[in-house]
């Protein structure tokens, strides 16, 4: 068993660490389950108003403050004991004490606690709440509670009965009276809460009609006493009026197999109560579920170390607020689920819309990209190769180049077109004719005379025919 104190004033990082981690596991846990089993006591109904019993300002205390010099009261326990009603004083005080009670529970309204379990319902995760509180808030938030007798006679719609109820009431109904004789149920009425105010039970008006009848017909008066009405509560030693009812429908919860067990408001002091919990927290175990007990109080380690999984010691109200915190969605209205959900996917749509006009505007892009590239992009000169291959044919030699990309692929070159041989051209010189030959001149000699008159030779440009 985990403790996770938060009421101590005093805790280390370690401590405040660890609790905080094992919150949110008991969060995420009541967030997943499915069947869950809710046992609350009188502690969920503190912050409404109504008191508890063992506390420091329980009712058994409160008790003993109101009546201080009443003998026969002991302790406040005595007032929900069957044996009060051998003692007319402590009768008194019974219904005083209960009609004060009743007028508190009548103007309580329900607390934080009491609506989670309405939202384990609305969830569909609540397979059934026993309370040991008789106040009824659970019936102002609209949760089914209360046995009717006449739906549980037939087997074949016992289940179907059964299944029907969100709370079953283990100590009874105090918004309720009954006979003590024919045990007929009553409403409570303004005349019924006077008289109850002032000590004083009313008389059963079915017991007191049979009587005025067997009267008036001269009958033998049996019995000789009319009932009286008491709140429709079940006392400590007294055996309860719906066990079999409840034995049988607390078996049909157990075959339902339910995954988690919520113990709130409650210390477990009942012995009926006790049974209860270790036969609903080894379904739970079974089924690998988790058994979380959250209370101000501490329990014995020793007695209930094997059955609960988790005790958180704080009010139930905060533990609520703490599940409002860690799982905000559970505690959403169905209207708000499906508000927040068109939200989300409406924020989905439209980053995925987002996402698609960034991709196609990324292809646009890279398309217009890739034409431009295209249309100006230089034609490439096919560069020359090192490597020449030649190839004999029988009139010239053809040079064909030789591309290194092939690999050492056979390479095919075209085959030559067939031609006549030509003669290499002749050298032909042709001789000058007479008249061209006249033409040519060279420069004669002409005569000069010297100093000693001897003529001289000189060249002159007479013409000179060879």
């Amino acid at each position: 068993m985990i403790t996770i104190d938060l009421q101590s004033p005093r805790l280390t990082a370690e401590e405040l660490r660890n609790n905080q981690l094992n919150l949110h596991e008991i969060a995420k846990r009541v967030y997943k389950s499915k069947k869950t089993t809710v046992l609350t006591g009188a502690g969920i109904s503190c912050n409404a108003g109504i008191p508890d019993f063992r506390s420091s300002e329980g009712l058994y205390n409160l008790v003993k403050a109101k009546f201080p010099n009443t003998k026969s009261v002991v302790k406040g326990q005595d007032l929900f004991d069957i044996s009060l009603f051998r003692d007319e004083t402590s009768l008194q005080l019974f219904c005083t004490f209960m009609a004060s009670l009743y007028a508190s529970s009548r103007d309580a309204k329900p607390t934080e606690t009491h609506k989670f379990i309405k939202v384990l319902k609305e969830r569909s995760k609540l397979l059934r709440c026993y309370t040991q509180n008789i106040d009824c808030l659970e019936q102002q938030i609209n949760l089914n509670m209360g046995i009717n007798l006449e739906d549980f006679d037939a087997a074949r719609t016992f289940n179907q009965s059964w299944r029907s109820l969100d709370v079953v009431q283990l100590h009874g109904n105090l918004h309720k009276l009954a006979c003590t004789s024919c045990f007929e149920a009553y409403d409570w009425t303004e005349e019924y809460h006077q008289l109850l105010a002032g000590g004083v039970n009313p008389e059963c008006a079915k017991c007191h009609a049979k009587y005025i009848e067997r009267l008036y017909a001269g009958k033998r008066i049996t019995g000789g006493t009319i009932g009286r009405l008491r709140p429709n509560i079940v006392l400590y030693g007294e055996n309860h009026p719906q066990a079999e009812i409840l034995a049988q429908g607390l078996n049909t919860d157990l075959k339902s197999r339910p995954d988690m067990l919520i113990i709130m408001g409650t210390s477990l002091k009942v012995d009926g109560v006790k049974k209860l919990v270790r036969s609903v927290a080894s379904a739970v175990h079974s089924k690998g579920g988790k058994v979380i007990f959250v209370n101000k109080t501490p329990l014995s380690k020793s007695i209930w170390q094997d059955h609960i999984d988790y005790e958180v010691l704080c009010d139930c109200d905060h533990f609520i607020k703490i599940l409002k915190a860690e799982i905000p969605d559970l505690f959403l209205t169905q209207e708000q689920l499906d508000s927040k959900r068109l939200k989300m996917n409406q924020e989905k749509e439209a980053r995925a819309q987002i996402k698609r006009e960034k991709q196609a505007k990324k292809e646009a892009d890279a398309a217009a990209a890739a034409a431009l590239a295209a249309s100006t992009a230089p034609v490439p000169l096919l560069a020359p190769h090192p490597q020449i291959k030649t190839e004999p044919t029988d009139s010239f030699i053809i040079k064909t180049e030789v591309n290194d990309s092939f690999d050492g692929a056979e390479f095919f070159t075209p085959p030559t077109t067939p031609s006549k041989k030509r003669p290499a051209p002749k050298l032909i010189r042709r001789q000058a004719s007479p008249s061209k030959r006249a033409r040519s001149s060279v420069p004669t000699p002409e005569p000069s005379f010297t100093a000693e008159g001897t003529p001289a030779l000189s060249l002159s440009n007479s013409p000179v025919s060879l």
